[in-house]
């Protein structure tokens, strides 16, 4: 029986093979990096001033469509106002971007929206450096343009973390490959 299964699923395997193949075709997978200056928010942004931000990601697009996928990593570090500590504001999110100006042979800059939600761990000098973690959401725009081989994008976006007053507007430049 174990050799039949293992038949099995060697055929399944082999008569996908063509429409998987299709498929990563038609899907553009693609990868990001950017860094900026980041803005504290809210009574958070009484507490402390702008620093910056990274963020590197994987994303996915299908050539047709106007929407698409960016799944990050992003790491925020800010200073604190009235000491010499630091805050920090990191985690992973989903987002969902779409173009509001498509991509085209005549057109080649891209308008875009973006927003999702996330996982963040906050760290903050005021509430003596417990580290919360906590679901939060982020909206945003920002603009991309093709260079050669490989695209760059400006972008802000707003975060704002559950449970915890932490909001904050990272401002990036980043490249995608």
């Amino acid at each position: 029986m174990p050799r039949m299964l293992r038949s099995g699923a060697l055929l399944a395997l082999a008569l996908s093979a063509p429409v998987l193949a299709s498929a990563q075709s038609t899907t553009s997978i693609h990868y990001n990096l950017a860094a900026g200056a980041s803005l504290a928010a809210g009574s958070f942004g009484d507490r402390n001033d702008t620093s910056y931000n990274f963020m590197v990601g994987v994303g996915m697009e299908q050539p047709a469509s106007a929407l698409g996928f960016r799944a990050e990593g992003i790491y925020n570090e800010f200073s604190e106002k009235f000491g010499s500590d630091k805050s920090h504001a990191g985690g992973i999110t989903g987002n969902v971007t779409y173009n509001l100006i498509q991509p085209s042979r005549t057109q080649s800059n891209t308008l875009y929206l973006i927003g999702g939600i996330g996982y963040y761990s906050t760290k903050e000098p005021f509430f003596d450096f417990e580290s919360q973690s906590n679901v939060g959401y982020n909206i945003g725009g920002g603009f991309k343009f093709p260079l050669s081989g490989f695209s760059a994008y400006v972008e802000a976006r707003y975060h704002t973390v559950s449970n915890v007053d932490v909001k904050f507007v990272p401002i990036s430049f980043g490249l995608v490959f």
